[in-house]
């Protein structure tokens, strides 16, 4: 009888400590298509420098990637998102299999990349203010 009675007991209080309310749950970040913060911090191997504005990262996009087409991008099996009980932050990182075409050349390419983006709250939105993307081939083994 104890046994049962501290088994639901158990379960209610991981129910409660896990319920997540707010924009940032990871409901909302598994379902993907959140914005960018204006002031959102980036760094890829691609930029060869970190960028601290939305503005900056996109302007930076449009040259590293201005040759790529056909871009894919999948989640393998690590993906990992947690967020805080009040919904008011919230990250998501793993490995991503990237693939692209060259338009120049029309050579296929595809690596595997790590990840990590961090989401907060403003407002009733959950928008992504980091992120970094670094492909698994540049690490040192």
């Amino acid at each position: 009888m104890r046994f049962n009675f501290a088994l639901l007991l158990g379960l209610a209080f991981a129910t409660v400590v896990h319920a997540q309310t707010g924009p940032c749950t990871e409901s909302v970040v598994k379902k993907g298509g959140l914005p960018i913060a204006d002031k959102a911090f980036t760094h890829m191997a691609a930029f060869n420098r970190p960028m601290s504005t939305k503005a900056a990262a996109q302007e930076a996009a449009k040259e590293a990637f201005a040759d790529r087409i056909n871009r894919k991008f999948e989640w393998a099996g690590d993906r990992v998102i947690g967020a805080v009980p009040s919904g008011d932050m919230a990250y998501e990182h793993g490995t991503m299999h990237v693939s692209y075409d060259t338009r120049s050349d029309g050579k296929h390419h595809s690596f595997d990349a790590v990840m990590l983006m961090v989401y907060q709250a403003k407002g009733p939105t959950c928008q992504q203010v980091a992120s970094t993307m670094y492909p698994l081939e540049h690490t040192v083994k």
